[in-house]
C-alpha cells in the first residue's frame, strides 16, 4: 500500500467537534469493529456463508463510510458477487486476503490516532 492514509478523519472530527477524548473513544471502538470484521469477512467468505457474511458487511458499512473507506465497501460488494456467481475458491481467498491487508492498515491508522 502507498504512504497515503486510507482513513479520512475530517468527517469524524467534525461530527465529534474535534474533541480528542471522543475521537479516541471512537477510534478504539472502530478498532474493535474492524478487527471483528476482518475475522468474520475471512471466515464467512471462504465458507460461502452469505447470511453471516452480509451481517458482517452491514455492521461495518456505516463506520467504513464515515471514515471515507470506500475501498472496503467496494471490496465487500464485489465479494458478495463472488459468492453469488459461485466463483472458484482462489478468487474468494484473494478477496479475503485483500480485505485482511486493508483492515490491518486501517487498524494501524486508528491506533495512531489514539
Amino acid at each position: 500500500m502507498s504512504n497515503k492514509k486510507l482513513i479520512d478523519f475530517s468527517g469524524v472530527e467534525e461530527m465529534l467537534y474535534g474533541e480528542e477524548k471522543f475521537i479516541k473513544e471512537f477510534s478504539e471502538a472502530a478498532i474493535t469493529s474492524f478487527s471483528e470484521f476482518r475475522e468474520h469477512y475471512y471466515k464467512f467468505l471462504l465458507n460461502r456463508d452469505e447470511t453471516n457474511f452480509r451481517k458482517a458487511g452491514h455492521k461495518i458499512k456505516p463506520v467504513a463510510q464515515m471514515l471515507g473507506l470506500d475501498l472496503i465497501v467496494e471490496e465487500y460488494e464485489y465479494a458478495k458477487t463472488l459468492i453469488w456467481d459461485d466463483k472458484p475458491d482462489e478468487d474468494l481467498k484473494k478477496s479475503a486476503d485483500k480485505m485482511q491487508d486493508i483492515c490491518s492498515t486501517v487498524i494501524k491508522e486508528l491506533e495512531a490516532e489514539i
